[in-house]
């Protein structure tokens, strides 16, 4: 699980780095929130379970940004809130899992 948790790391980076700039927040954040899963799992915050529910809910989001990007290479406004939504949602639950009191 680490190694696809690590793979996934690298990719978000990789697609941070080849990225428009007017998307390039909507990537940040999706390092970030692979880095808190990550950070949760080894301090014991998230169960396996949870990391792994945490994590489709990740690439969901991941492949929700590639297919909007897909039309034309960019983010509109309209797709850019709908992500940034969906973002807002996987935090939230991060932060809930992350403090449920639950450990590994």
């Amino acid at each position: 699980m680490m190694k696809s948790i690590s793979l996934a790391v690298a990719v978000v980076v990789g697609m941070m780095m080849a990225a428009p700039a007017e998307a390039a927040r909507a990537d940040r954040r999706q390092v970030k929130q692979q880095v808190r899963i990550v950070q949760g799992v080894k301090s014991g915050e998230l169960t396996k379970a949870e990391a792994a529910r945490m994590e489709a809910q990740h690439l969901a989001v991941r492949h929700e940004v590639r297919q909007a990007r897909a039309d034309d290479g960019h983010l509109d406004a309209a797709e850019r809130a709908k992500i940034e939504h969906h973002q807002d949602k996987l935090n939230r639950r991060i932060y809930v899992q992350k403090h449920d009191g639950q450990s590994r």
